[in-house]
């Protein structure tokens, strides 16, 4: 025996909001960009090319590294050397 539920709502036939089905829409124009072929000798110049940009990068960034962590690390070490020879 299926069982009743009294509701409140009522099942609208339409949705409350319409769509707009006789507004006339912009004609869309399909343009394709131009060909782009690179060749698989050209994929291995530009892959070469980023290698060698990124292994420039981090030979730059190596000493810059170096420094950064570097610096302070000196610096508490003369500051300790410093109070050690003045308690001497």
């Amino acid at each position: 025996m299926p069982l009743a539920i009294a509701t409140t709502s009522v099942a609208l036939e339409e949705t409350p909001i319409r769509l707009a089905r006789n507004v006339a829409r912009p004609a869309t124009v399909a343009v394709e960009p131009p060909m782009v072929a690179a060749t698989s000798r050209g994929r291995l110049i530009l892959g070469w090319l980023e290698d060698a940009g990124l292994l420039l990068l981090l030979v730059l960034a190596f000493p810059v590294v170096i420094l950064i962590v570097g610096t302070p690390v000196a610096l508490v070490v003369r500051l300790l050397l410093e109070i050690g020879r003045r308690l001497w």
